[in-house]
């Protein structure tokens, strides 16, 4: 399998167009369904084209998967977290996290991936290397980083980081997956990512029992 890039990598409008055809084609028709001459044809350009930029639809899905990433890399990335509070770096990091993953685009690929995996397993090895790991290994960078500031009390930064991200997701994010929300209100999105915060910080809060 194809080496998924950096989640940073600069893309040229050409790839860009095949990037949001492919979007729209894997999620009307399905991994499996979906064609590269489909790829193509829904981009308005030539398949050679559209292997120029990607070598395959494993490639394609991991670019898509990282693009929808991309903005929450970045606010993970700021120079300036480092100083900030921690709480407020938390709740800042969980309200992107959280609106990363109720966006009808990252909900849609999730049910993708679901759906497909058992078919092609290789696809949910791209999914999780382009779009879940990503974010759990930054997350867990910051929460070892506070740790050695003395902001948090951690042993483990990568579980620490596994706790946090779960506390977000819960039942709201199973909600939106099953069709059963369709909409979430902001004071309910609000209530979510306070209530991660506050919990995490009463486990993790240097003072508190190991």
């Amino acid at each position: 399998m194809q080496t998924v890039a950096s989640p940073a990598i600069q893309r040229s409008p050409k790839a860009e167009q095949v990037l949001d055809a492919a979007a729209t084609v894997f999620l009307e028709q399905g991994f499996g369904a979906a064609s590269m001459d489909a790829v193509a044809q829904a981009a308005g350009v030539s398949k050679a084209t559209v292997y120029a930029h990607f070598a395959g639809k494993d490639a394609l899905f991991a670019a898509i998967v990282e693009r929808a990433c991309l903005r929450y890399a970045e606010i993970l990335g700021s120079p300036d977290m480092g100083e900030a509070d921690v709480a407020a770096v938390l709740r800042s990091v969980g309200s992107n996290f959280l609106g990363l993953l109720l966006r009808p685009q990252t909900l849609a690929i999730f049910r993708v991936v679901v759906a497909e995996t058992p078919r092609f397993p290789s696809l949910g090895r791209v999914f999780f290397e382009s779009g879940p790991r990503r974010v759990l290994e930054r997350v867990e960078g910051f929460i070892r980083a506070a740790a050695e500031r003395g902001q948090l009390r951690v042993t483990d930064p990568h579980r620490a980081a596994e706790h946090f991200l779960g506390l977000l997701k819960g039942e709201l994010h199973m909600k939106m997956v099953l069709g059963l929300t369709e909409e979430v209100s902001p004071r309910e999105f609000d209530a979510t990512v306070d209530a991660a915060v506050s919990t995490f910080l009463r486990a993790y809060a240097p003072g508190t029992e190991a």
